[in-house]
């Protein structure tokens, strides 16, 4: 049984932007909670519940990564490249790799490609 029998581990180009820009307004909403609920403000800098809001920068890293590891995979890359991503100047060359690279159009050690929107391109 490959890895990908069960579940595709692959997402295609579009896909990783939805889910760059769900975790951006996701973050914004999130932070915007934090702060009614703790009443304190978002400010860049000092703030008074820095615990609370690292934590949601850090649920949006998590979605991130896993969204570029997901696009490594479609491309036959493994996810062990997403740390590429945290060299400075080569992370900027690699995302844009990753939206600029189409993936395999084959079933991969990851799984099959991927079928993000699929019913919308149909109607197109």
């Amino acid at each position: 049984m490959t890895r990908g029998h069960l579940m595709s581990n692959r997402i295609g180009r579009l896909e990783l932007l939805f889910w760059f820009a769900a975790t951006i307004v996701g973050s914004g909403i999130l932070l915007a909670i934090v702060a009614s609920v703790t009443n304190a403000p978002i400010e860049l800098g000092r703030t008074r519940y820095p615990l609370s809001q690292a934590l949601c920068f850090i649920a949006v890293a998590v979605v991130t990564l896993k969204a570029v590891a997901s696009r490594f995979h479609d491309i036959g890359w493994s996810g062990w490249a997403v740390l590429l991503m945290f060299v400075p100047l080569v992370d900027i060359v690699v995302l844009l790799i990753l939206v600029v690279v189409p993936g395999q159009k084959r079933p991969n050690l990851y799984g099959e490609p991927p079928k993000f929107l699929q019913r919308f391109r149909k109607l197109a």
